[in-house]
């Protein structure tokens, strides 16, 4: 694999750069985690453990009881995202709750997908040291956690996917078709990013309300918004409970708005709120 030369800067000791809080023991993450994790991270990487030293309490004397911090060390087996080339051998603080005899619970050759960013420096040029964005930024490896990961970073690739989190509802109005049980709801959104996006509600007799989402200036180009993709995310988890004012006045809004809400479902968000 090649080696990339990185500077060589002068940092903290490990024992001594800045750490999330340690979760309280390994969490199953969902869809949005996965997203949320991948967003934030300059690096996503999948490694495989070669050793998992504790530090002695005088190197971390902050560290609660039932919890252990390590030292990582591993070997890049393919790195998903990254800001450049990355060197074949990695290494990083890891903390969380102990395993068997107060020792870190991961063994030799365990297969890990980890979420972080490179600390520019190096003791070696051969290996790349990282900073976990997040306590649950490291994770046990699977075909299904690989591929629900790659999907998410091809998704935020796109050009419309690019900042895209809603932050708010600023306009609205309904319109009333022609023909009884026929309307049309547009619902204007702010975004992180500051970009345009509208959100629209259909209506037709026998059928449910159809959700879609522009996220340019021409709202006759709205697609429907499938679940577990970035689009569905920004709104899952980003859309307030209920309208502002006085757009909530509005009974037909209300009503179209809470359509949305329902056919979205949970944002399924358990480890925080993202970085990006």
């Amino acid at each position: 694999m090649s080696i990339a030369l990185l500077p060589m800067l002068p940092m903290l000791p490990l024992h001594a750069q800045a750490l999330p809080a340690a979760p309280a023991s390994v969490k199953t993450l969902s869809w949005t985690d996965w997203a949320d994790l991948a967003l934030a991270s300059p690096a996503v990487i999948i490694a495989t453990v070669d050793k998992a030293g504790k530090l002695s309490r005088r190197a971390a004397p902050d560290v609660p009881a039932g919890e252990v911090r390590a030292l990582i060390e591993a070997q890049l087996t393919a790195a998903m995202k990254a800001p450049t080339v990355l060197p074949a051998r990695a290494e990083w603080l890891w903390q969380g709750a102990s395993g068997p005899r107060g020792r870190p619970p991961l063994t030799k050759g365990a297969a890990i997908i980890v979420f972080a960013e490179p600390v520019p420096g190096s003791r070696d040029a051969a290996v790349q040291q990282y900073r976990l964005v997040q306590p649950h930024a490291m994770q046990p490896w699977s075909a299904a956690a690989e591929t629900a990961v790659r999907a998410i970073l091809v998704d935020a690739a796109k050009r419309e996917n690019s900042g895209l989190m809603v932050t708010g509802v600023t306009d609205g109005f309904y319109t009333a078709g022609t023909v009884e049980g026929r309307s049309e709801s547009q619902f204007f959104l702010a975004t992180a990013s500051g970009r345009p996006a509208t959100l629209v509600v259909q209506r037709s007799p026998g059928t449910p309300p159809a959700v879609s989402l522009s996220t340019g200036e021409v709202i006759d180009r709205a697609t429907a918004v499938a679940p577990e993709t970035l689009r569905w995310r920004a709104l899952a988890c980003g859309l307030p409970a209920s309208l502002p004012d006085p757009l909530g006045a509005s009974a037909e809004l209300s009503a179209d708005y809470a359509a949305v809400l329902q056919s979205l479902g949970r944002c399924g968000r358990t480890i925080g709120t993202p970085v990006q």
